[in-house]
């Protein structure tokens, strides 16, 4: 046991009676008893514990396994088949009509459509000159 003789345990037995004394050497054998069964209960507890969780992984491994055949099988039927493109329809539609709606440019033709006439609208309005001819960048470097 851990690589202590018969010479060693001795030595062992010996300096414990003389640090403990002989009245307290009966009780600390009692107590280190107790400890080794105490670790002992506890260790077979873990193992016990630990073959349970092996059981339980096990049994979700098989489920993984299986799973993944089924996944293998149906990406090979897949494979068989032939894929659409999703932008299909898209060009299909350009083909037929020949023309494609830009939808912000009708809304700008509609923003200056409602905007007065003589006025500007869109970004451009902040650089178009106001009223009395001057240019608003002018005004910005005056001010």
């Amino acid at each position: 046991m851990f690589g202590i003789g018969l010479p060693e345990m001795l030595v062992i037995l010996a300096v414990a009676l003389i640090v403990v004394g002989p009245d307290k050497l009966p009780d600390m054998a009692k107590s280190l008893a107790k400890g080794v069964f105490e670790l002992k209960k506890t260790l077979n507890q873990v193992k016990a514990s630990l073959a349970e969780e092996e059981h339980l992984l096990d049994s979700v491994q098989s489920d993984l396994r299986k799973a993944t055949g089924d996944l293998k099988g149906d990406l090979i039927e897949v494979d068989q088949y032939e894929f659409r493109d999703p932008a299909a329809p898209l060009r299909e539609a350009e083909a037929q009509d020949g023309d494609i709606i830009d939808v912000e440019s009708e809304e700008l033709a509609d923003e200056e459509q409602e905007a007065p006439a003589g006025t500007t609208t869109g970004p451009e309005a902040e650089m178009a000159p106001d009223s009395e001819g001057e240019n608003p960048e002018s005004r910005r470097t005056e001010s």
